[in-house]
């Protein structure tokens, strides 16, 4: 009797199934030649099926046909070609079209001559296959499987009966199968297989060998007489399924990378084979389409980091290769959307890197016009964001009617009630909406109401367009759209999974939460007593003034840098990073630039960081930040991303980006400050997930904003299977229409008004005018307290009818003016924006500060399905009235949570600092002009002194100090920094221009010598400096005028100034050349530089802009190389390279100011011709 937990048996078992299965056979290893790398017998079988083939080759080599093709075939693997490209391709050989396998023809019978040749390919299993010559010879892999005499996979097979199991396998592959062996090197995967589990590599890298889950399930479900992992050799393994996986799924492509030992570019070739659950999504939604046809909706949910990106490639690419019957196309153009131009980039990529017929895929990230141009034209595969089809209605012919295959990425979010209808509208011609029935112009009572029941139409499902939606996390609005009879997805691989399989790590295992506890006082309880504020206003304030906190913020960066510099830093092989998620552009700005102090005082700068935000944001201390000026090299979006990679930069602080679909497998850390909710809180936290084997083993998120309750809700609800209940009744959208007609507000005349304006180019201008009257005369009469709720209702018709639309089964012509005419309207409606007593803020204080630990450790998620709701629609809450409550029962409400737990102890250092800002020895050293470096002692000594004297008040802090030295130190700089703002108040200095200009002149003589040679004289250079500080251009530009008038007239004319102050004028002056060349540029030009690629100008967009800059670049002369070296500084001292900065002595900074103020004067010179002939 045999065993069945026996390897033997379990091998024997397989083999012969195989052997017994369409278009196999079973050979020996005997049968196959090592050295030449086939099983000559079953190739030659295959050639002489050619008939045409193997005529030519008899005619050229008669007797030696399949010894010469063989010789060819391993030419051409010693090349570097691969098998796989042989298999798809074959070669010719003198004439002689070779083919070394044949795929099963989709549309032809079994007569024709392709289908002959396709049941004329071999499948070998080959037990106990010896593979090598060398070394190694004698050593035998336990199963191969051949195609027409070539070795394609490869297998170690375990049985737990022999107490062997998988990982057995992955270690006979790691430690006893050498990578460079000729067919392992040639051999498309490697599998290992027990009686559970599958695993496989596509690259055999000795100890650094990567393998993959190919499993069905996190465990591999019972199948009644089999293994568990019998769909192995009942389905993978099958002829058609191999002949499936070399034809549509396993790529190979060049990938580039930089080497971190000579930073240089370079190319790897990347052989890329399916994940179980990515095969299954493909196979599935193919043989949908199949049965199905175009025009149905299709839900994928697939876990963050499961690789969604490269599974809708390959579903594109073969959707754009399905057909009929009749050999016509079943989609003319696959469409791909995202929201984000970041993700559409990693999209495009393994598209395009997916590519076997050149111009198949078009990648359109920008351009509206180039969109229209690829959807008229004949582009297979279409590869755009979704906000771009708006904007390309206005470009399209609309000459044909296609059939089209929509993949939309992170579908939870990407297409919103508006882009549905415009991607909807893009892909649609008036044959395609007769198509759809239910719809004639001809039924409607005018050509408004047509009008409108079209645009209905357009939000619903149509029949030449197919959506397939991939997200991790869908909405109960996803299920609804997109999903299996709207409930669920059609195709699921879990979190669970996902984890259990080790493709992704578990965010939720390393878990830290921090609570930040406090304690408000009044400044002036007795004055203060009896004044009164709205309590919820009030508490707002307070808590926005805690989120500001510049102290608050400090503790919590000294605490990220100290965990990052002594845990993470050593984890991922030396090479992990963080990241920093920020509740605000401003904490942003904040955040990095304290981070960045901290590195420098404490770890002399040895790592570096990044930041992401839009826009411009002031920071706490009133500067523009963007991060342009932020970053090094000023890099912007997704330059950002890309400069992460450097080994050198270690923090990534993020504000509103990065922070879904954002890949970086070295991100080991996250330090959390903002509140995250929800599919947030997954999609941020998973940034974490990617593996880098075998080097990271783990993750940690540090949370000083959420709690461990709340991070366990939020994942529980994907974790396993999520599925939707209830039904969405599209009824309700009348209910809703009228909640906003019950106040009576416009008319049904006004309504078809406005919307008949719409489509009128002449009469759209007067809708502004029409409306304003309506909301004068009938919404301002109303309170504040109605405004908000009336805005509220209309607002949210908007927002429900446009989901409802794209499931409801009707065409109603006043439901869709209805919703024109209201969202034209919702924008003029008042914002009954809310009042904060801010004046509270200047009547509290923070006394006491912990911030203490609350949890640590692992969540523990639940293994049960989770079910989502249909959306409910919510009453508007009624607003109720505010209490009002004293400064000090609103500061009892806010410190009561932490009342008994607080003490002395946690008092901050508010006291401490305002007895050094009055220390009559402090502020002498400040006025004496001392260096900033004796400054720091100074303080620090007076600081130390006050903590001893008061040891029983600060016992907590003096730890916290002892213990965080980074900390500590940005403390005292920032006491310094306190100090010198405070003794520069106390001096006034006159401001006399002609002085000024002589002072200048007389200091920058020497360096001037060579340039005033060729150029103006220089006290007619230093006019022109000060012409172009008192001349109007732009206001954003004129700012810097007084900035730079004060900074030089200080740094030449105060006699008292010190060290300190002048370093800060240095600074400012540096900070400001940027904006001094952009707003010279605007008064010779007339116009603003133009940054590149639609961003605002860098500085070395300014630079690009003055030729005489650029030119220094190519200098030749000593003087032109000295000019050349000083803008090299300013450049390096702008972007904030701290070990070019200069030291804080006199002399040093003097010399410093003579490089910067002379750059000022160098470009001013070279200008004057140009100001002179723009009429200056």
């Amino acid at each position: 009797m045999l065993n069945p937990l026996n390897e033997t048996t379990f091998e024997t078992h397989i083999a012969n199934y195989l052997a017994n299965s369409d278009l196999y056979n079973q050979r020996s290893s005997a049968q196959f030649d090592i050295e030449r790398l086939c099983d000559a017998e079953m190739l030659e079988l295959f050639l002489r099926a050619q008939p045409i083939a193997w005529k030519k080759l008899s005619q050229h080599f008669p007797g030696k046909e399949t010894e010469t093709v063989i010789r060819e075939y391993n030419k051409r693997l010693d090349r570097g070609e691969s098998v796989l490209n042989i298999m798809r391709k074959g070669f010719t050989v003198s004439g002689a079209k070779v083919k070394f396998c044949q795929f099963k023809p989709v549309l032809e019978g079994e007569g024709t001559d392709n289908y002959r040749l396709y049941v004329a390919n071999n499948f070998s299993v080959v037990r106990q296959m010896r593979y090598s010559t060398g070394n190694d010879k004698g050593k035998e892999l336990d199963m191969c499987i051949l195609l027409n005499g070539i070795p394609l996979f490869t297998f170690e097979l375990k049985n737990e009966g022999t107490d062997q199991n998988y990982t057995h396998g992955i270690r006979q592959y790691r430690e006893n199968r050498n990578p460079e062996n000729r067919m392992l090197r040639n051999c498309l995967v490697h599998f290992v297989m027990d009686n559970q589990y599958v695993f496989m590599t596509t690259k055999l890298k000795g100890e650094k060998t990567t393998f993959l889950p190919f499993n069905r399930e996190e465990v591999n479900p019972t199948i009644e007489g089999e293994y568990p992992t019998a769909y192995m050799w009942i389905e993978i393994l099958q002829a058609d399924s191999v002949l499936d996986l070399l034809a549509n799924f396993i790529k190979r492509y060049e990938e580039t990378y930089e080497d971190k030992e000579t930073k240089e570019r370079k190319k790897e070739t990347v052989l890329i084979f399916p994940r179980y659950h990515q095969l299954r999504a493909v196979r599935k939604l193919r043989r949908l389409v199949r049965e199905e046809g175009a025009g149905n909706n299709y839900l994928i949910q697939h876990s963050a980091g499961s690789g969604k990106t490269k599974t809708m490639a390959w579903l594109a690419h073969q959707l754009a290769n399905m057909t009929h019957e009749n050999g016509s196309a079943i989609f003319d153009s696959i469409i791909m959307v995202t929201d984000r131009i970041v993700l559409n980039r990693n999209m495009a990529e393994d598209v395009v890197n997916f590519e076997t017929t050149a111009g198949t895929v078009k990648d359109i990230r920008r351009s509206s016009k180039t969109l229209a141009k690829a959807l008229d034209g004949e582009n297979r595969i279409i590869i755009s964001t979704v906000q771009k089809f708006a904007y390309a209605l206005d470009h399209l012919k609309h000459e044909k009617s296609k059939k089209y295959a929509v993949i939309i990425d992170e579908a939870h979010t990407a297409v919103g009630n508006e882009a549905a209808k415009d991607l909807v509208k893009a892909l649609s011609t008036e044959k395609d909406l007769e198509a759809i029935g239910g719809y004639d112009p001809e039924e409607y009572e005018s050509p408004l109401d047509a009008l409108m029941a079209q645009r209905q139409v357009y939000r619903k499902m149509m029949k030449h367009i197919s959506n397939f939606a991939f997200t991790a996390t869908p909405k109960d609005k996803t299920f609804a759209l997109y999903g299996k009879d709207g409930k669920e997805a059609h195709d699921l691989y879990s979190m669970k999974q996902a984890i259990d399989e080790k493709f992704i790590l578990d965010v939720t295992q390393n878990y830290v939460s921090y609570k930040t506890m406090f304690e408000l006082i009044a400044k002036d309880p007795t004055k203060d007593a009896n004044e009164q504020f709205e309590k919820k206003k009030a508490l707002k304030v307070i808590a926005t003034k805690l989120g500001q906190d510049k102290y608050i913020k400090l503790r919590k960066a000294s605490m990220m840098v100290d965990q990052f510099m002594k845990f993470t830093i050593n984890k991922i092989n030396h090479q992990a990073k963080a990241m920093v998620v920020c509740d605000s552009r401003q904490a942003a700005a904040d955040y990095k630039q304290i981070i960045d102090r901290i590195i420098l005082d404490e770890y002399n700068g040895s790592i570096k960081t990044l930041v992401a935000f839009s826009g411009e944001v002031t920071d706490s201390n009133g500067r523009k930040c963007t991060e342009a000026n932020l970053n090094d090299d000023g890099v912007t979006d997704n330059a950002i991303a890309e400069k992460f990679k450097d080994n050198d930069y270690k923090f990534l602080i993020v504000a509103e980006k990065f922070q879904t679909g954002f890949d970086q497998k070295l991100l080991h850390t996250m330090f959390v400050d903002r509140s995250l909710g929800g599919i947030q809180c997954i999609q941020t936290l998973s940034r974490l997930n990617r593996t880098y084997w075998p080097y990271k083993e783990d993750t940690l998120v540090v949370d000083f904003r959420n709690d461990a309750d709340s991070v366990k809700k939020a994942f529980n609800q994907y974790y396993t299977v999520t599925s939707l209940t209830g039904s969405v009744d599209t009824q309700r959208v009348y209910t809703l229409k009228e909640d906003v007609e019950r106040w009576n507000i416009f008319s049904e005349e006004e309504v078809n008004d406005v919307c008949q304006r719409m489509i009128d180019q002449e009469t759209v201008s007067g809708i502004p005018s029409l409306l304003l009257n309506i909301v004068n005369e009938r919404v301002l009469p109303l309170s504040d307290e109605e405004k908000d709720a009336y805005r509220k209702l209309v607002n949210r018709f908007v927002r429900q009818y446009g989901f409802l639309a794209q499931i409801m089964e009707f065409t109603d012509p006043d439901l869709e003016k209805f919703y024109v005419f209201c969202k034209v309207f919702y924008k003029y409606l008042p914002y009954t924006k809310e009042t904060l007593p801010m004046e509270l803020v200047d009547m509290i204080d923070l006394d006491k500060l912990r911030i203490q630990l609350s949890f640590e450790g692992s969540i523990e998620l639940e293994d049960e399905p989770t079910e989502l709701k249909a959306s409910r629609i919510g009453e508007v809450g009624q607003k109720k009235e505010d209490e009002k409550r004293t400064v000090a029962e609103l500061l009892d409400m806010v410190n009561s949570p932490f009342a008994d737990i607080l003490n002395e102890n946690d008092k901050i250092i508010k006291q401490i600092w305002d007895d050094l800002l009055k220390d009559p020895e402090v502020i002498d050293a400040a006025r004496a002009g001392n260096s900033y470096d004796v400054m720091i002692n100074i303080c620090k000594q007076k600081f130390d002194e006050t903590i001893v004297n008061q040891i029983d008040k600060y016992l907590n802090f003096r730890e916290i100090l002892d213990k965080e030295k980074g900390f500590a130190l940005t403390l005292i700089g920032k006491f310094v920094e306190a100090l010198v703002m405070q003794a520069n108040a106390t001096s006034s200095l006159v401001y006399d221009e002609a002085v000024l200009k002589d002072k200048i002149a007389e200091a920058m003589a020497e360096e001037f010598e060579g340039v005033c040679q060729k150029m103006r004289s220089l006290p007619e250079i230093v006019d022109y400096l000060f012409f172009i500080l008192n001349t109007s251009s732009l206001p954003k530009l004129d700012g810097i005028d007084t900035l730079l008038r004060e900074a030089l007239n200080n740094i030449y004319t105060n006699p008292n100034i010190t060290p300190v102050v002048k370093y800060a004028f240095f600074n400012s002056l540096v900070q400001k050349f940027e904006a001094f060349l952009k707003k010279l540029y605007y008064l010779i030009n007339d116009e603003e530089i133009n940054g590149r690629d639609g961003k605002d100008a860098s500085l070395s967009d300014a630079v690009h802009a003055f030729k005489c800059l650029w030119d220094l670049k190519y200098a030749k002369d000593e003087d032109s190389k000295k000019f050349e070296a000083y803008l090299q500084k300013v450049r390096d001292w702008r972007n904030e390279e701290a070990h070019n900065a200069p030291d804080k002595n006199d002399s040093d900074i003097a010399v410093a100011i003579k490089v910067v103020v002379a750059m000022y004067l160098y470009v001013t010179a070279y200008s004057i011709t140009d100001l002179e002939m723009a009429g200056f």
